[in-house]
């Protein structure tokens, strides 16, 4: 019995040393299933990256540059935004030692450096207009919120120090930021960090986006600032040819042996970076510098909520110069305290022009062979136009009064009688033509489309506002391309911020004058330029004259709409376009001046802007004058600019 159970037992042992031989085979064999077949592509990735070392290279990004021209042959270029390298900080909590002692040695440091961003910030927005007439409300606001809240806070720095704890205390995090996306370390951070040397806190030198003329054409530029998908241009010349400013990674991989050392014989993949193309605007330097002066001060002086200048060779459509103000700082982008001050009004919001925009309907009745110059209309007071009345912007009344005239006194009854004669589908298909209702193509992102409706949706109540520049939107920049029309022989030219695009091997993509299309007789727009400058010499403008020059000019003082659609009685809109001189024009420009404090009109505003903008214009470019200014000037009329 004993020996049948032994035999039984020996039995039952090698059977169960069999079973656990072939389960041990069986993992084996689908351990080496697993690596040499369902996994073989990632382990040989992995022994790959063991021997191989690769990585993405960056392209640097092409520079943005503008010159101080004033004609063929004496160009001088200038960056307006370019790179330069900078550091950066970020904490590595799995290789800390001890995460509570680090974060009270540096929450200090992290104060002070946001305390200097903050002071930098408030610098830049009272140097860039952004603090008028809101300083003193969130003063009052602060110190409404703390009489509200007086029960003791944690102070800045115990809140800082708790948040970087947080951070440091993940034993095995290998990444936490330290600064905002968009921040760098200042001198003194770097000092502190590179001096204390921290274990877990890593120091990273990486290139930056830097615009080393500080506001100076912000609007234009853009910036480039941090998305999710990394560094990218936003708004202006940035956003507009992000690609091709940006540039395209390049990639390298060479393989190394188990010491890490290069294999000379080793397989190596390099596929350069493509840099970035550099971008040379049209904008002259020194002319942007004095409009944005000008600007500046007249806008603080009217006490207008913002204003724009634009100033454009109407010859070739080149944007010579186009500012905004306030303005903000492309190099700290985020020192704003709206982010529609970041916004270029004059290519991204229209307005009503108002006034500015009656010579191009005067144009379509002189074109249409409906008036001439000197054709005469009877202005005798208020018309009614059904259930609305419309009245002379001052009240008065002439009599009789020629086209001229008209547009010397800036005179609704008489272009609403011009309107009549026109039309609503002439007048739509003049405005057409003129490139209001369309884009007009400039290389600036973010350029609002504006529409025109059919001659079909207008009416008598339609016809009369339009003649004279209400009920119809434009953009800035189109209004000023449309009197361009009148200067240039009558061609609408598309406007131009680009001279050219120069690619990292040196190939130079030119951009050359675009006419789009010709709208009027060059007889016509001879006559209309004529009559502007009747306008500066013998009518309501006369603050925008430069003696010794003839130019021309038109005043505008629009309502704006409210959110009802109605018209608001506090709020206008003062412009003024021009260009000159008579003979040759060689400049137009437009001002704009958004709901100026008092009774303000164009006249007396926009007018004697245009003014000092001119005469700086005159005098950098070398223009000669019209007449000797120290001869007593004949009587200005038309017929002696007339064709002929």
């Amino acid at each position: 019995m004993k020996q049948t159970e032994q035999i039984l037992s020996t039995e039952w042992r090698i059977w169960l040393l069999a079973g656990a031989s072939i389960l041990l085979f069986a993992g084996l064999g689908a351990r080496l299933l697993d690596l040499q077949v369902w996994r073989h592509g990632y382990y040989e990735a992995v022994a790959d990256s063991q021997r191989r070392r690769a990585a993405e290279l960056a392209p640097d990004r092409g520079a943005i540059y503008v010159s101080e021209s004033r004609g063929a042959g004496d160009e001088e270029l200038f960056p307006v935004a370019t790179n330069q390298q900078a550091w950066i900080a970020y904490a590595v909590p799995r290789d800390m030692d001890n995460p509570e002692e680090l974060a009270d040695e540096i929450a200090p440091a992290l104060i002070a450096f946001r305390e200097r961003q903050q002071d930098r910030t408030n610098t830049i927005l009272a140097e860039t207009g952004q603090l008028r007439g809101v300083v003193e409300e969130e003063e009052e606001q602060e110190s409404e919120e703390e009489e509200e809240n007086p029960e003791e806070t944690p102070s800045p720095e115990e809140v800082l120090r708790d948040q970087l704890f947080n951070k440091f205390n993940r034993h095995t995090d290998p990444f936490e930021p330290l600064l905002r996306p968009y921040e760098v370390l200042d001198d003194e951070l770097h000092a502190f960090f590179d001096e204390k040397e921290f274990t877990g806190i890593v120091l990273e030198e990486q290139q930056v986006r830097i615009y080393p003329e500080r506001t100076l054409l912000s609007h234009v530029l853009g910036y480039v600032g941090q998305q999710e998908e990394g560094y990218v241009g936003r708004y202006g010349v940035e956003g507009y040819f992000e690609p091709e400013l940006a540039g395209s990674l390049g990639f390298f991989s060479v393989e190394r042996d188990t010491t890490g050392r290069f294999i000379g014989v080793g397989q190596r993949v390099f596929d350069p970076a493509q840099d970035g193309n550099d971008v040379v605007l049209t904008i002259n330097r020194v002319v942007q510098s004095f409009i944005e002066e000008e600007l500046k001060a007249g806008v603080e002086k009217f006490a207008a909520e913002r204003g724009s200048v634009i100033v454009m060779n109407p010859q070739t459509g080149a944007i010579l110069g186009m500012a905004t103000y306030p303005t903000f700082d492309p190099n700290q982008y985020y020192a704003i305290n709206d982010a529609r001050v970041q916004l270029n009004p004059t290519v991204s919001e229209i307005f009503e022009p108002g006034s500015i925009l009656k010579p191009v309907v005067m144009a379509a009745a002189v074109a249409e062979g409906l008036v001439e110059p000197n054709t005469t209309m009877v202005d005798n007071g208020p018309v009614r136009v059904a259930e609305y009345t419309i009245d002379t912007f001052d009240g008065k009344h002439h009599g009789v009064q020629t086209m001229t005239q008209l547009l010397e006194q800036s005179n609704n009854i008489g272009m609403v009688w011009l309107g009549q004669q026109l039309g609503a589908e002439t007048m739509f298909d003049y405005f057409r033509r003129f490139g209001l209702g369309e884009k007009t193509g400039v290389e600036l992102e973010g350029e609002t489309p504006t529409t025109l409706p059919p001659p079909s949706a207008w009416n008598i109540t339609t016809v009369a506002p339009t003649s004279f520049g209400q009920g119809i939107a434009v953009t800035p920049l189109q209004a000023l391309n449309s009197v361009n029309v009148l200067a240039n022989g009558g061609k609408l030219l598309q406007p131009r911020i680009v001279d050219r695009i120069v690619s990292s091997d040196g190939t130079e993509q030119v951009s050359a004058p675009t006419e789009v299309r010709q709208v009027i007789e060059p007889h016509t727009a001879e006559q209309l330029s004529a009559m502007m400058v009747s306008v500066l010499e013998n009518g309501v403008a006369t603050l925008a004259r430069v003696p010794g020059y003839y130019l021309a000019g038109k005043t505008g003082t629009a309502q704006v709409p409210d959110e009802r659609g109605r018209y608001s009685p506090d709020r206008k809109i003062i412009s003024f376009v021009g260009f000159g001189p008579l003979e040759d024009p060689q400049f137009s420009i437009l001002v704009k001046l958004d709901n100026p404090a008092g009774l303000s009109f164009a006249s007396g505003t926009a007018a004697p802007m245009f003014r000092n903008i001119a005469e700086k214009l005159l005098h950098y470019y070398q223009i000669p004058p019209s007449y000797d200014e120290n001869v007593r000037q004949p009587v200005f009329t038309v017929g002696d600019f007339s064709p002929g």
